[in-house]
């Protein structure tokens, strides 16, 4: 339940979900006009996703 918990507080936090907007858009910028490796693509995201992670490891908000 504890990585339920986890993964709901990961997906419905907006600040995650902005930064995963703004990539997209990026992205799909990057797709249309300027196009770029698979793997950069895939590097980034794994990228924003670290950073969300320890983002929220060490907010103030999420403490519980």
């Amino acid at each position: 339940m504890k990585i339920l918990n986890g993964l709901k507080i990961y997906l419905t936090d907006w600040k995650n979900l902005l930064a995963h907007g703004i990539v997209g858009v990026i992205l799909l910028y990057c797709l249309l006009f300027a196009p770029v490796a698979w793997y950069w693509r895939v590097i980034l995201l794994i990228l924003v996703i670290a950073f969300n992670l320890v983002r929220m490891r060490y907010s103030k908000d999420n403490v519980e």
